[in-house]
């Protein structure tokens, strides 16, 4: 089945990770460091989740993340339209690419490469078989005045061309008590989530435990 981005309960996610880390609920355990309240510990955990899910949406591998959203398509194209190299703005939220092809590519790529690869060099050659091409696509994400920007290299098939795929994953915001999250990343982000909480109140040997089951949950 294909997998959506979905919506959840920032109270549902701070429930779970309480259980995570053996409260079942209750503050008891916790409470005894440095007579800390639930509400400070519940804080903690509410400061923690954006941050847990965005660590764990940009490393887990692929396959777990889903078919994430659409992003446009306009295409600036350097020279003419369907020969050569394009580039397209990407969202102000934009975390992670999922998938990028255009229509005369062999496959669609979904590991962009930066300005500071050796590769990327490389589709300035004079060369054409230096560079990408639609049976090798290579996809590049550089910063620009105008933002983030998307460079593919290359196409060949003229006015034909036109974008078949272009999804991304953008990056995790809590807002109104809710949070879009991976469907399959969920149990990682709770346990990653209950190990920034624990490293935070200084109970390092649970906070490693979480992280190592977060981890373990990310395969």
């Amino acid at each position: 089945p294909v997998l959506y981005i979905m919506r959840y309960s920032t109270d549902d996610i701070l429930r779970e990770v309480r259980i995570a880390i053996d409260e079942n609920g209750s503050s008891d355990q916790l409470s005894t460091l440095d007579d800390i309240t639930t509400l400070a510990i519940d804080e903690i955990i509410m400061t923690k989740i954006a941050d847990a899910a965005r660590i764990v949406e940009s490393n887990a591998p692929i396959h777990l993340l889903g078919r994430g959203e659409s992003f446009s398509t306009s295409i600036s194209w350097e020279t003419r339209v369907g020969n050569g190299s394009g580039s397209t703005q990407l969202p102000d939220d934009f975390m992670r690419l999922i998938s990028f092809q255009m229509s005369d590519w062999r496959r669609a790529v979904s590991i962009a490469i930066s300005e500071d690869d050796d590769l990327y060099q490389l589709q300035s050659s004079r060369y054409p078989g230096i560079r990408g091409c639609p049976q090798n696509p290579v996809v590049a994400i550089v910063r620009q005045p105008i933002g983030l920007v998307l460079e593919f290299y290359s196409c060949t098939s003229g006015d034909r061309c036109y974008v078949k795929r272009a999804r991304y994953l953008p990056i995790p915001r809590i807002e109104n008590g809710y949070i879009d999250l991976c469907e399959k990343l969920r149990p990682a982000i709770i346990y990653y989530t209950a190990y920034l909480t624990c490293a935070t109140l200084g109970r390092n040997e649970v906070a490693s435990h979480m992280l190592n089951i977060s981890k373990s949950l990310m395969v």
